[in-house]
Formats: C-alpha cells, sequence, structure tokens
C-alpha cells in the first residue's frame, strides 16, 4: 500500500498550533476537550470495523490507536496525515505512516474501509476533492465527526479548544453541527453515489457510509 499520487508543485500553507508538536501534549489535550473519554471516540470507530475490513487507510490519523488495534488483529493499516510528528510516532512504533497534504493527492490504494475521524471540518472548503479521495479507494467509509464543539465557547476552554484545530491556516473557526454534517452528506449522496447510517451521537457522531448499489434493468 505504498503507492499514492500526487499533483505536483502543490503548495500549502502550514501554521500548526504548539499543541501538535508532541504527541503526550496532544493526548493530554484532547482528553481535556473529551472530558477524560478521548480513547473512547476510537474504540467506538472500532467496534463499527467488520471482521472482513482486514485493509484499511486512515486519513488524518493524528494518534495511533487505530493502528495499535489493527496490528494487534492482523490488519493492514496506513495512515496519511500532514503533521510529520504524528507520522514519525506512528512510523517509531512500527506503523505504516505516510506525511502527505491528503489535498495533494489525487488517488489512493485500495482499502476495504476509510476512516476519517475528527477532521472533515478542516476541509469544508474542499468537500468535493475529499470526496473523490475517498471514493478512489474504497465503497466503505466510517466517519467520525465532532458534533457538539467547545470551541466557540468565549472562555478559556473554547480558545483552548480552537487552538487544538490550528492545523493547516492558523486557528480556524468552522465546525459542524448534528444539522449541518446532515446536509452536507445529503447534499453529496447522489453525485457521489452512497447512503449512509447513523451509528451514535454522542460528542462525535458516527456515520457508517458505504456506496449505494445500482439497480440492474432487465430491459423487458
Amino acid at each position: 500500500m505504498d503507492n499514492f499520487y500526487n499533483i505536483s508543485g502543490f503548495k500549502v500553507k502550514k501554521t500548526v498550533s504548539w499543541i501538535y508538536k508532541r504527541i503526550w501534549i496532544y493526548r493530554l489535550i484532547m482528553n481535556f476537550l473529551y472530558l477524560g473519554r478521548y480513547r473512547q471516540r476510537f474504540q467506538d470507530i472500532i467496534a463499527v470495523m467488520a471482521p472482513g475490513d482486514r485493509r484499511i487507510i486512515e486519513l488524518c490519523f493524528g494518534d495511533i490507536y487505530i493502528a495499535e488495534y489493527c496490528k494487534k488483529s492482523l490488519r493492514q493499516w496506513t495512515g496519511y496525515d500532514i503533521n510529520d510528528v504524528f507520522v514519525d510516532y506512528a512510523l517509531k512504533c512500527g506503523h505504516h505512516a505516510v506525511h502527505a497534504d491528503i489535498l495533494s493527492l489525487i488517488k489512493l490504494p485500495e482499502a476495504d474501509v476509510l476512516i476519517f475521524a475528527g477532521s472533515l471540518y478542516h476541509f469544508n472548503e474542499n468537500l468535493h476533492h475529499i470526496w473523490q479521495l475517498m471514493k478512489s479507494c474504497t465503497t466503505k467509509i466510517i466517519l467520525s465527526e465532532p458534533i457538539k464543539n467547545i470551541t466557540s465557547a468565549k472562555n478559556v476552554i473554547g480558545r483552548i479548544g480552537a487552538r487544538a484545530s490550528a492545523v493547516r491556516n492558523g486557528a480556524e473557526t468552522f465546525r459542524y453541527e448534528r444539522d449541518s454534517l446532515i446536509e452536507m452528506l445529503e447534499y453529496f449522496k447522489e453525485p457521489y453515489n452512497f447512503t449512509y447510517e447513523i451509528v451514535s451521537e454522542k460528542k462525535d457522531i458516527l456515520i457508517i457510509i458505504h456506496e449505494r448499489h445500482q439497480r440492474r434493468h432487465s430491459g423487458l
């Protein structure tokens, strides 16, 4: 699963928060933002992975909890992230991680399932590219996205949360709420030929997306 394709000459302005400079700082802040239930976010994702999901791609993986599970369960995991700290940490732990801005990719290796957790809001202005990229490699997507956000709060917690989102272009203010996320899925499900199932709604909403099978016409 080493092959991926870049758009040559693609440049990205990257302003990374100090929160992303050390994995232990990142975990500390995320545990704070998730009120001590940060790992549960990954456990919920793992719980909906099927036995037949053997080849896993994880976009913007950040942490390696899913990678560790895949390693223990003899699954093939490949993670993509723009943050070289996360990628280096994953590589040192023996995982197949790729340092890449996913907006520079036009195709991904074939996978049984693609996981995208907690990062879709970063790409709100590039959703067509993201859907094309995800659909290039799989017919099944597990999407987990925060819908109960504290980053908009005008206090110290909100400011920390906003800084925790500074990955590409500084602190970001856009966040999905439940209705706006569902509205986005409804908008894209026809052109990208998928159906979706809401599995759970906590701080994050967990959704399984499947390619919609076309009906065959008999011609009679």
